[in-house]
């Protein structure tokens, strides 16, 4: 059986290690987003990178919302006074930005933070930079527990009603707990919800058999591809099918189940499982056996690039 963990609760620790090391530099992000964007140059990354690319926030605006993505406070937001009530949840809550506030420290130097007010109360982002610091970089605020309003209303306007091929089977219900899904089907966008601070929009669709689900993951072009689940890797706008006419029906409709058998191809395999974390090969005087191995403890076992043998 399933064991059904709620996913919004499973990232406080990695937001933490993730976002307290500071600003990518320039470079850094220049580069990465360029061998992304070679890499995954596809209808999907273009589709994100058109109406996705993030603002600076040199152009955010007094009155701007953004929604909170957590149940604790995020702890880069500084109150300017205490809540009531300190066990309020902040999840969903609407923070509205209010602009910039400048000070001079020592008498030399200005730091700028942002505003954001929500409820009555007033909050500061720090950001220890100076406007013309801030206005000549790249620099972003690291605020992962808020997101824009404005980003959820576009990708409900360019999204909802829409046919995708969704390309991974861990589906979420409307509540966040995962459920067997299938890859590789069609499914049409119902709606776009908040997710968390790591995977902040929760894509909810129904498939070809009427069966509802979600996946969780970003619509931004910039994230790194190692750290976050992007659109571009969770959907197809074209039938995945259409590229394996060589698979038997049988040995496809296992694969958008995410299940295997003795007989199948490495790419089937590979298919229907992803990618091995580790690979082994052995030279033998019957031929070149292959072994893969999943972080999960799972193995394949291949002799002449057919499946032999395998552990779930």
């Amino acid at each position: 059986m399933m064991m059904r963990f709620p996913i919004y609760r499973l990232w406080t620790i990695t937001v933490l290690l993730m976002f307290s090391v500071g600003t990518v530099s320039a470079a850094a992000t220049g580069r990465k987003k360029k061998d992304r964007a070679d890499e995954a140059a596809s209808p999907e990354f273009v589709f994100m990178e058109t109406h996705f690319a993030a603002d600076h926030c040199t152009t955010w605006k007094p009155g701007d919302k953004f929604l909170h993505l957590s149940d604790e406070l995020s702890v880069v937001l500084h109150p300017e006074m205490a809540p009531e009530n300190p066990n309020l949840s902040f999840k969903g809550k609407l923070f509205t930005f209010q602009g910039l506030s400048e000070e001079t420290v020592l008498g030399v130097a200005s730091s700028v933070s942002f505003l954001f007010e929500c409820d009555g109360i007033r909050y500061r982002y720090e950001t220890k930079k100076s406007r013309e610091e801030i206005a000549k970089s790249t620099y972003r605020p690291l605020l992962p527990d808020l997101i824009p309003l404005s980003m959820m209303a576009k990708a409900k306007e360019l999204l909802r009603g829409k046919k995708l091929y969704v390309r991974t089977a861990v589906w979420y219900d409307e509540n966040g707990y995962e459920i067997s899904g299938r890859k590789y089907v069609p499914v049409t966008i119902t709606d776009i919800l908040p997710g968390n601070n790591i995977l902040p929009i929760h894509f909810r669709f129904v498939d070809d058999s009427g069966t509802a689900g979600g996946v969780l993951g970003t619509l931004s072009p910039e994230a790194n591809a190692g750290q976050f689940i992007s659109f571009d890797r969770l959907f197809s706008f074209d039938n995945p099918r259409e590229q394996y006419k060589s698979i038997n029906d049988e040995n496809w409709k296992l694969i958008t189940s995410g299940q295997i058998r003795k007989g199948m191809t490495k790419e089937e395999c590979r298919l229907s499982w992803g990618r091995p974390n580790e690979v082994k090969r052995i030279p033998t005087y019957s031929g070149l056996k292959e072994q893969w191995f999943y972080n999960t403890g799972s193995y394949l076992f291949f002799e002449d690039g057919l499946l032999t043998d395998f552990r779930q």
